[in-house]
Order: structure tokens, then C-alpha cells, then sequence
């Protein structure tokens, strides 16, 4: 009986999820409308070009909008049971309403590990496609610099701490260049050395510089030289250089963790990084927490229009949900708060209320 009722629920609770998911990506295919129609007029879609567009924006439509289809199958597959008094039914021959609920329990969790796996891999590759035929291009922001004034750059593995006035990535020509050795601790430096001038050597894979100063911090000793070189020093010059305006939304998970040392590496701001890398581990698991609250809040058929009421309550927690989230990623944004704590909230809060209502669906 128990296998039957898996079967049964899991069946409807499927249902309705697609029925939704393919509903809301119709909406919002057709708010995008619109905007295919300027691009076509525009000449930015040309033929095939338009329907490569419309595909690629379906990883993003279904990214944002399965936890809310979610929410709403677990909703509906509820009242239907409950008004049916299939609901009082199975708790009266004592099974439990956690129980009940446990097969769409499975199938939300698996809906949000395909979200993950979408949102890590297609839908980086899907934007990356949609903003070239929004502009044609890629758009200069997002090109790698030539030169850079101010470059700074950590080599954490071998204890070196470059400065440099500028850096030129191509010509591999820098200038005012401070290098600073230290062991364990950067707060501890060891040797320190100044350089009017550097060139890095392409074909033997290390700087070159002139007109240099080596301090030794323990003996306060000065070492004066026309041209000095090292096998130590052999940091790249693009290492010294990343764009500035990378669109954190195009990396895969593993990118934004190399590009966040990088930036650290440099000394750029890395916090716009760290919150689209937490919002990925945590957003797509939204679909199964809400899935609490829609299994949950209908669970007692009520005679009147307490369904459309439990449907009110629904919609607006699940538009709720992006609210909330929202809010605490500008937090996270404005260094306000950790991006890992401020992106996990929302769902302890959903959590918290999904299991609120799953213990008044139990009597």
C-alpha cells in the first residue's frame, strides 16, 4: 500500500510541477517578447539566430522559476488529496503526514540537483550566448586590459608580495617595481627590493630588472645593483592583470573559485564573486525547502475558500522568497554580512516555516 501511495502522490505531485514550470517559462517568454522583436529590428537575430535565442533563454526561466513551481505542485496535489479526504483518510489508519509527503520530499531534492547542475553549467554557457546577440560583442568591460598602474599581486606559495607603479601584459615592460620576501608571515618580511625598471623574460620564464635595492630586513644591509635577476621571481605579467567587470553569472563554480584567488591575489574586490558563489550552492536548494510549506499548508480540507486562501499564502511566500533573498545578497554586496551566511538565511528562515507548517499538518 505504501509503494501504492508513493506511485500515486509522486505521480499528480510530477504533474503539476511541469504543468507550472512550463506555464511561468510561457510567461516569461512571452514578457521577452518585446525585446526579441527590438533585437530582430535592430538586426542583432537574423534567421536561425532567433530561435538560438529563445533556446538559450530557457535555462534561465527555469532556474528562477522552479521553486515556485515547486511550491505550487506541492500545493495542489495536497488540497486535491485533502478534498477528497484522502488526507484523513491515511492519517486515520496511522500514517504519518510526513510520511504522506515523502516521495514529492524525494522528488523536490532531485528537481533541485538538476537546478544546481543547470544553473552551474547551462545557464553560464546560455547567458554568455544571450549577451553576445544583445551586443553584438563582447562588450569592452569585459576585455582583459593591457596595462594597469597600482598592480599588486600575492604569490602566497612562495612567500612574495609584488608592487608595481606599472605593468604592461603584452610587452611585459614594468616599472617602480617593490618586491616583498617574507617566510611564514607577511607581516614578516624578510627582504625587501626596489626597482626602477623590470622586463620579464618570455623565453626563460623570469623578471629582469634594473636599477635595483635589495634591503635585508634581519642585517639592515643595502645591496645596490645596475641589473639583477632571479629564478624566484617568474610570476607571469597577465597574472598581474584580470578584468575588472566579469560577469560573475558566466563562471562555473569552479572559475569564480580560481577567479576569487586571482582578484584576491591582485588586490581587487572579490565580494561580488563570493555572493554569486554562494547564491550557487544555496538558491538551487530552494526548491526543496518551499516544498514543505506547499505539501503542508493544505493538508486540512476545510469546506469555504480556504483553498484560494492556502494559494495566496503560497504565491506570496514564493515571490516572498526572492524578496528575501534579494535583500540579503545587496547585504552581502555592501559587506554588510558574510555572502555564505547572508545567501543561506532566506532558506533557514523557509525552513523554519516549512516545518512550522509540516507539524500543524501532522493533527
Amino acid at each position: 500500500m505504501i509503494k501504492k501511495l508513493d506511485i500515486y502522490i509522486s505521480k499528480y505531485f510530477i504533474k503539476y510541477f511541469l504543468m507550472n514550470i512550463i506555464g511561468f517559462m510561457g510567461v516569461f517568454l512571452l514578457a521577452q517578447t518585446f525585446k526579441i522583436i527590438k533585437y530582430i529590428n535592430q538586426g542583432k537575430l537574423v534567421g536561425g539566430e532567433i530561435f538560438d535565442y529563445i533556446i538559450n533563454l530557457l535555462p534561465k526561466m527555469f532556474v528562477e522559476t522552479a521553486p515556485l513551481s515547486v511550491l505550487l505542485a506541492g500545493l495542489i496535489t495536497i488540497s486535491i488529496m485533502a478534498s477528497n479526504l484522502e488526507i484523513v483518510s491515511l492519517k486515520t489508519s496511522g500514517i504519518r503526514f510526513l510520511r504522506i509527503v515523502r516521495a514529492p520530499l524525494i522528488i523536490a531534492f532531485i528537481i533541485s540537483l538538476f537546478v544546481f547542475f543547470v544553473n552551474n553549467s547551462i545557464y553560464t554557457k546560455s547567458l554568455a550566448k544571450i549577451n553576445f546577440y544583445r551586443k553584438g560583442e563582447i562588450d569592452a568591460s569585459l576585455r582583459l586590459p593591457t596595462t594597469k598602474e597600482n598592480a599588486f599581486f600575492i604569490n602566497n606559495t612562495d612567500g612574495y608580495i609584488y608592487l608595481m607603479g606599472n605593468i604592461n601584459r603584452e610587452t611585459g615592460n614594468a616599472e617602480k617595481i617593490e618586491i616583498v620576501v617574507y617566510d611564514t608571515e607577511i607581516s614578516k618580511p624578510v627582504e625587501i627590493i626596489t626597482a626602477q625598471s623590470g622586463k620579464y623574460d618570455k623565453d626563460n620564464k623570469k623578471w629582469m630588472l634594473s636599477g635595483v635595492n635589495i634591503y635585508n630586513v634581519e642585517t639592515k644591509k643595502n645591496i645596490t645593483k645596475v641589473e639583477y635577476d632571479s629564478d624566484r621571481f617568474r610570476e607571469d605579467p597577465n597574472n598581474f592583470i584580470r578584468a575588472a567587470a566579469e560577469d560573475p553569472r558566466m563562471l562555473t563554480i569552479k572559475e569564480l573559485k580560481k577567479t576569487i584567488k586571482e582578484q584576491k591575489n591582485i588586490g581587487e574586490d572579490t565580494r561580488i564573486y563570493l555572493a554569486e558563489l554562494a547564491k550557487r550552492y544555496s538558491f538551487p536548494f530552494a526548491s526543496f525547502i518551499v516544498a514543505f510549506i506547499g505539501l503542508s499548508v493544505s493538508s486540512k480540507y476545510v469546506r469555504g475558500g480556504r483553498t484560494t486562501l492556502n494559494l495566496v499564502i503560497c504565491v506570496v511566500a514564493g515571490y516572498g522568497y526572492y524578496l528575501v533573498s534579494g535583500a540579503f545578497e545587496a547585504m552581502s554586496l555592501n559587506g554588510i554580512l558574510n555572502p555564505f551566511i547572508s545567501s543561506w538565511i532566506p532558506n533557514i528562515l523557509y525552513f523554519i516555516i516549512g516545518m512550522y507548517f509540516m507539524n500543524r499538518a501532522e493533527y
